[in-house]
């Protein structure tokens, strides 16, 4: 690496830092350091959204995938408005209304401690299989620009998210994802521009040149159960797999309950679905770009692409930029997480547990908690990710759709139903756990089927054994989406600055998220 390209890497990073600095001055207590007590803007939130989803996986790891599939691999991402719109108009106003700081402190009073215990492992689980991949890509690039170990390297890229999340909380998360979604952009164009300059070719000119290589089939009907990229897999599997995580997944709705208002959280999740679609949808076009410069040359490895790219083609400079945008796409993935699972532990398992007073937990505890995970995400990525060949994209999507299903049924039972109750709710989520694992194997299905698979399993099994365990009166009934809705209307609170706080209440944000969604099969079909 080039002193000046190393240079724009250190500013950068001090960069972060100081503004992880800046943010945490004004932190005075757990409620500072978790929801930035709830005053957050609207458009950093939007932007902090979209950064956790589009980490360094989808930086490199979607123009690999585009590289051999084309655009199909955006069929995996479709119903993203879709499952935002669902939380918009549905599961957040919940949320919203009773004031959770944890969600899954909501399966609790709504269910009780199996389900949400059984809740929170899944989270564990699915967040540091996700932020150990989110850590391996920049470990992998810079490996191969300075030859050093991944046992040296992962550790310092965890340690610099710890230090600024610890630093400055939730809001440190938020404005650092906000500058690090603007360094992205400018990698990504940057990368744009110089494949383009290289092969003295237009924008457009190139995606006719991948038209007619048969890279712009998007739009797949297959039936086929083993592909990923169908039509069919994306709107069933890809819907619940989403639903659990812009719905029922901590990472995403504590990023939104900091929002000053329901107007802020409401155009902040809005935003953030366009973000996301647009900006992953641009990665896919790098990869076709990439396929036309290198003339479709093999590689062994789906992540090579745009890392052979960077190392090889990218002048002076620029090489940095690069660089710092692989490391914003994985630092603003590793501190959402960091901060989110330490929220979790603190409501769902310290003060629940092991505090021995009824108050909240210290900022200090909080704190040293934040770094714990940063040291476990240390191990998880050097045992787990260090000899991948598959875009990583797809080897996460894998690990973590087992669980997605049974979780997302979980929380439907919840919200949805009064009868379903705590041992039937965790009876069934076991059961469409083990259920999903051997269905997907038996029937050779693709990973994004799993999720639809665990979920149906789960809804049926968890609601069956509910009734047959039976309860008198519906426990916490008062807790599900149609009971926040009624006692909301009983106590005037139906609107909040003009916007609506229901359930169930379908507004411009939501008119708007779902008319995105649409139009985005429309773009498709065109192109193809």
């Amino acid at each position: 690496m080039s002193s000046l390209d190393l240079s724009v890497v250190c500013v950068y990073l001090m960069a972060v830092l100081g503004l992880g600095y800046l943010c945490g001055r004004g932190n005075e207590d757990q409620e500072d350091f978790l929801l930035a007590g709830r005053s957050m803007p609207w458009l950093p939130v939007s932007l902090s959204v979209a950064a956790t989803m589009i980490s360094a996986n989808s930086f490199i790891g979607a123009p690999g995938w585009a590289y051999g599939s084309g655009l199909a691999p955006f069929m995996v991402n479709a119903t993203v408005p879709l499952a935002v719109f669902f939380a918009l108009s549905v599961t957040t106003p919940v949320f919203y209304a009773l004031k959770v700081t944890s969600i899954y402190e909501y399966m609790g009073s709504r269910l009780g401690p199996l389900s949400r215990g059984l809740a929170v492992a899944q989270f564990f689980v699915n967040s540091l299989i996700q932020v150990s991949s989110m850590v391996f890509i920049p470990a992998l690039i810079l490996q191969r620009l300075t030859g050093m170990d991944l046992v040296v390297l992962v550790p310092v890229i965890v340690a610099v998210s710890i230090v600024y999340t610890v630093m400055g909380g939730i809001k440190a998360v938020i404005w650092t994802d906000f500058a690090q979604m603007l360094v992205l952009w400018g990698g990504l164009f940057a990368v744009i521009y110089v494949g383009l300059k290289g092969m003295d070719m237009g924008f457009f000119e190139t995606l006719q040149v991948a038209r007619e290589g048969g890279k712009m089939k998007v739009l797949n009907f297959s039936f086929d159960l083993g592909d990923t990229n169908t039509f069919w897999a994306s709107l069933i599997g890809g819907t619940f797999m989403w639903v659990r995580y812009f719905c029922f997944d901590q990472v995403q709705i504590q990023r939104v309950l900091t929002s000053k208002s329901m107007r802020g959280l409401k155009l902040s999740f809005m935003t953030s679905a366009f973000f996301m679609s647009v900006i992953y949808f641009i990665s896919l076009l790098v990869g076709l770009l990439l396929w036309r410069f290198f003339d479709g040359r093999p590689f062994s490895n789906a992540n090579d692409v745009m890392i052979t790219f960077i190392l090889e083609n990218l002048p002076v400079g620029v090489v940095g930029l690069v660089i710092s945008g692989t490391l914003a796409a994985a630092m603003s993935s590793v501190d959402s997480l960091l901060n989110s699972m330490t929220t979790v532990f603190i409501k769902d398992v310290y003060e629940k547990n092991l505090k021995k007073d009824s108050g909240p937990a210290s900022l200090r505890v909080t704190m040293a908690v934040a770094a714990f995970f940063g040291v476990a995400v240390v191990f998880f990525v050097l045992v787990g990710f260090g000899g991948t060949v598959r875009s990583v994209l797809d080897v996460v999507g894998k690990y973590i759709s087992y669980f997605s299903g049974p979780a997302c049924g979980a929380f439907l039972l919840a919200m949805f139903t009064v009868r379903a109750n705590d041992r039937g709710v965790a009876s069934g989520f076991v059961l469409g756990t083990l259920g999903c694992l051997w269905i997907s194997r038996a029937m050779g299905l693709s990973w994004l089927w799993n999720p639809a698979v665990g979920g149906v399993l789960t809804l049926l099994l968890g609601y069956g054994i509910s009734l047959i365990f039976g309860n008198s009166e519906a426990y916490g009934k008062e807790y599900t989406a149609s009971g926040v809705r009624r006692s909301l209307e009983r106590e005037g609170r139906s609107y909040e600055d003009g916007v609506s706080v229901l359930p169930f209440k379908v507004d411009f944000y939501g008119y708007a998220t779902v008319g995105f969604f649409f139009l985005q099969y429309l773009v498709l079909f065109l192109i193809q």
